[in-house]
């Protein structure tokens, strides 16, 4: 008999649509898991299942118990499928990204204006352009609070083919865990 671990199971849902490795360039080992619940329409984020853009036009409920709560975490939410599932010209588009969240009081962080390095925007992908996958990308930062570089976001232009992985590099984030959601058009 073979056990299904929390490992072999996020890793095998994300292989499965591709994710790894359009997002995720590899396998990884989560240290937390990642709870996103979209509260007004009472769903939750649970590796790949469907949900519409009304049902996550609001901002969502993050939970995640902390590896090291004297740490801070940076949470990003991205769309790889921009504009289509099958043109990705404008992907990663950054939908989401919170930094600075503490370790000891996850839930206040994520709902302080200044950690909102880019505000919240829903899922609006357009008719029948395939499933879009929403990826929500959880960090942690190496440095403790830092100062992240500002990144213009209120044009719709602004957000499009997002480089996730320069980003990673930059602030010097270590990944530790991932959930998403697909949208069928």
């Amino acid at each position: 008999m073979s056990i299904i671990t929390a490992d072999i199971n996020v890793n095998s849902s994300l292989e499965k649509v591709g994710l790894i490795p359009d997002v995720i360039p590899s396998a990884i080992s989560p240290s937390t898991l990642l709870k996103v619940d979209y509260t007004k329409s009472s769903k939750d984020v649970a590796l790949g299942n469907n949900l519409t853009p009304q049902e996550t036009s609001e901002t969502p409920d993050v939970f995640f118990v902390a590896p090291d709560q004297s740490a801070f975490y940076t949470l990003l939410m991205t769309d790889p499928d921009a504009p289509s599932a099958q043109d990705k010209k404008f992907g990663p588009w950054r939908h989401w990204v919170v930094t600075n969240i503490s370790g000891t009081d996850v839930s206040k962080s994520l709902k302080k204006a200044e950690n909102q390095h880019t505000p919240y925007i829903g899922p609006g992908p357009e008719e029948n352009s395939g499933t879009h996958r929403y990826t929500f990308l959880l960090y942690q930062q190496s440095n403790g609070v830092q100062k992240f570089k500002p990144m213009e976001h209120e044009q719709r232009e602004q957000r499009r083919k997002f480089d996730i992985r320069g980003f990673e590099s930059e602030n010097q984030l270590e990944l530790i865990s991932v959930n998403f959601f697909c949208c069928p058009t």
